[in-house]
């Protein structure tokens, strides 16, 4: 029973987590899309280079372990790119922001646990295999499984051919 209530209290704390995680990626986006409305002086532009900027984050959600210059960086580097393929014209469609919220809103639980400890707290091995209750080997699978399942989460909002700087 004592193991029962202390699962759940974990898995109070992953859910608290994983729903902070997702409102800042929700705010990156709308800073970005915020910036880029400005720059680009279309919304539908501005809002398709935010979401690629975002998603691409999301597939090496390693990233937002950082805060400040890092993270501001990595958003740079990629919205910058995407700027400038909007400039010229060749700014490849992507899914909206809507569904790509729906996406980051159905990942599963036994995901959410491993982006909560591995991508969010920057949990080592051993801390995550204790948090999972599980052997380092198995830590490992299963952080390897949810940066794969975040790849694909985050395809329908990258273009077909990534530039080199987001490649996993």
């Amino acid at each position: 029973m004592r193991w029962e209530m202390e699962r759940s209290g974990v898995a109070a704390g992953v859910a608290a987590e994983y729903a902070e995680w997702v409102e800042r990626v929700r705010a990156t986006f709308e800073a970005v899309q915020y910036t880029c409305s400005h720059r680009l002086s279309d919304p539908g532009l501005a809002e398709q280079v935010s979401v690629q900027v975002i998603a691409g984050m999301v597939s090496r959600p390693t990233v937002f372990r950082y805060f400040g210059l890092p993270y501001s960086g990595r958003i740079a580097r990629l919205a910058e790119t995407r700027i400038a393929e909007a400039d010229a014209g060749r700014l490849a469609t992507v899914c909206g922001w809507a569904e790509l919220r729906e996406r980051l809103d159905s990942v599963p639980d036994e995901h959410r646990e491993v982006l909560v400890g591995a991508c969010i707290r920057g949990e080592d091995l051993a801390t995550l295999a204790a948090g999972l209750s599980c052997d380092e080997r198995e830590a490992t699978a299963r952080r390897d499984s949810t940066l794969a399942f975040m790849q694909e989460l985050a395809k329908p909002g990258l273009p077909p051919a990534p530039d080199p700087d987001e490649r996993g």
